[in-house]
Order: structure tokens, then sequence, then C-alpha cells
């Protein structure tokens, strides 16, 4: 998605609103072009997750030579995602020093990946193996100043979403919801979009995660701590179930097709040519199908209380992690 999000409300018990501005279909640019130019096109307009959109797009147009997804590549551009925001952006908000040596790093020395994740975290044990109560051992590890980096950021992350609400609870993305959105296109009826297109559903069978989870409902904590897990994961190079979801969707969804595992979840390209040139061209992107009128996003912020202190409303957008800049607009904190 290509635009910006506005987020306005909080005050006097008024419900929190989203509105989308300058949005622009980007798969509409490459109508008419020979799918080598498409390519092109789609690299140099998608700044974020650009190895995933020209992975999704060479496929969707069989271009031979472009098409076999670079794994790696994708690893480490969704690894520097996640190291932004837990290193730099989340500890700036919480009033905790940003770790740009460490930033610098996790980017930069690969075979040490292992060691950091260690230093990082406090533990060499898997955070995502823990229960309830190891999980909740390893954040009281974060309430002292000596403590190791990402507990003390994880402990404010928690303290400042205590109460916020915007948990939100639905199925993950299938084939058949694509299939379904596209069949609109096409001119029939529209069907539902409440489909979690993001990292949320390779993580929700750990163990820490179904602690984490409430009556059925995934908080945006519980989001965070995906996010964290699966920055470890690329830090320490254990990234085989990241990918899994992307055989079966093209599996089920066959030529004309491309699909990609993003920093933001499942990313997805359809791709129609005609006599050597692009006529019909669709991104399907996470936050496409978040930002829908009963999506993942909306429903996430509709469900915010009123007067939550902005710096929890930052919170819960680290969460959700759309792929478009959002400006925050409240006068009213709590």
């Amino acid at each position: 998605m290509i635009g910006t999000i506005l987020l306005r409300g909080g005050q006097a018990g008024q419900p929190w609103q989203v509105q989308t501005h300058n949005v622009v279909d980007a798969g509409l640019l490459c109508a008419g072009l020979p799918p080598e130019q498409a390519l092109a096109l789609i690299g140099r307009v998608f700044g974020l997750c650009r190895v995933a959109h020209m992975a999704a797009s060479a496929r969707a147009m069989g271009l031979a030579g472009h098409a076999m997804p670079d794994h790696a590549r994708m690893q480490d551009e969704i690894l520097q995602d996640h190291a932004l925001a837990l290193l730099v952006t989340l500890p700036a908000q919480l009033n905790l020093p940003p770790q740009r040596e460490s930033l610098c790093r996790v980017l930069q020395d690969r075979q040490a990946g292992r060691a950091i994740a260690g230093e990082l975290t406090g533990t060499n044990v898997s955070l995502a193996h823990m229960n309830a109560q190891a999980f909740e051992a390893w954040l009281a590890t974060g309430q002292t100043e000596n403590g190791a980096f990402l507990p003390r950021l994880l402990n404010r992350c928690q303290s400042a979403l205590q109460g916020v609400g915007a948990a939100v609870g639905m199925v993950g993305l299938t084939p058949q919801a694509v299939q379904a959105r596209l069949a609109h296109e096409r001119g029939q009826p529209v069907p539902a979009m409440a489909y979690d297109a993001s990292i949320w559903p390779d993580y929700a069978h750990y163990p820490v995660m179904q602690a984490l989870a409430e009556a059925g409902e995934v908080t945006p904590f519980a989001r965070l701590v995906a996010r964290l897990l699966e920055f470890l994961a690329c830090l320490e190079g254990h990234v085989g179930g990241m990918f899994a979801r992307v055989n079966p969707f093209l599996a089920s969804l066959g030529a004309g097709f491309g699909v990609a595992r993003a920093a933001r979840g499942m990313l997805v390209h359809a791709v129609q040519v005609r006599n050597g040139l692009v006529t019909d061209y669709q991104i399907l992107s996470p936050t496409f199908w978040h930002m829908a009128e009963e999506g993942l996003f909306r429903q996430a912020i509709s469900r915010l209380w009123p007067g939550c202190a902005k710096l929890s409303v930052e919170c819960v957008l680290a969460a959700l992690n759309p792929c478009v800049p959002v400006t925050v607009e409240a006068t009213h904190h709590a």
C-alpha cells in the first residue's frame, strides 16, 4: 500500500478514527508495460520490503531468472525491519537509549547472530518455547537498569499497553480469501476481508504465544512479542518456518500469482499478461487487508480505549506495523 494514515480522536470519550490519504494503487502504474519494465518499476516504487515485492512480482509475471525467491535476502530485509523497530524506534518512544551500536552489529555481523541475541535477551533459552511463568520471569529481569536490553524494552511496552484495548482475533489469510477478493474485481459480490495477513499466524502455535492470547483474541503486546520472536529467528538463522506458508499459497493460486513472505506478513501479486504487456496488476499486501473496512488495523484502532496516551497508541502501531506513515492526532492523554 502506498499512502498515509491519520489517526484522530481519543478525546472526551470519543473513539479513535482512521483516515487514509493519498492512496495510490501501484498495480495501475504497471498496466501497459512489458513485464521486465513492470518489475523494474515495482523495484523503484517500493522502498519497504523491496526484495519481497520484486520476488512476488517476478513470480507472478513468470520472468525466468528472476522468479526464484532469494530467502537469504528476504531474511535480511525482515531482520532489518524488526531490528529498526526494536532497537531504535520503540526505545526512543519509550525513553530508552536507542541501541544504534547493536543495530550496526545485527546488520553487519551475521556470523555473531546467536551471541548478539544472547546479549540482547540476557538468556540462551528460547523465548518462543517459554510458558507463561518463564516468560513473566524473563520480563521481570527488565525491571532494573542493569537488565538486558530487550526485556527492559518489552517490560516498558507491556506497561504502556496495559488496558489500552485493541485486541483482535481473526483467521489467518488463506488462498481462498485471495481468490475471492480478486473475483470481486471481476464483478462478483464484495467478500469479507477480515483476515490476519500479519506474521502472527506463523507464531501463534508457540507456547509463549498461547500464554499471551486472551480468550482467542490477540493483544498488541502479543503481536510485539511475535515481532521479537521473528527478529531473534532471523538473527539466529532459524527461519525455516517463516517461509513455510508461501508454497501452499503458490500451489493453490497457480500461474499469474506471486507470493512472498515480507516483514509484515503475506504479500501477493496477481498479474495478467497478454501479447507481451501487463493488462492487469493487483498487489494484495498485509496492509491492504488490514486497512479494509473490517480489517485488522481498523478493528484494532476502533477498540482502543478513547483516553489512552499517545505513547500507548505508538506502541499499538509498532505492533500492527503498517507499511505506510501514520500520524497520530490526540490532545487528551491519560
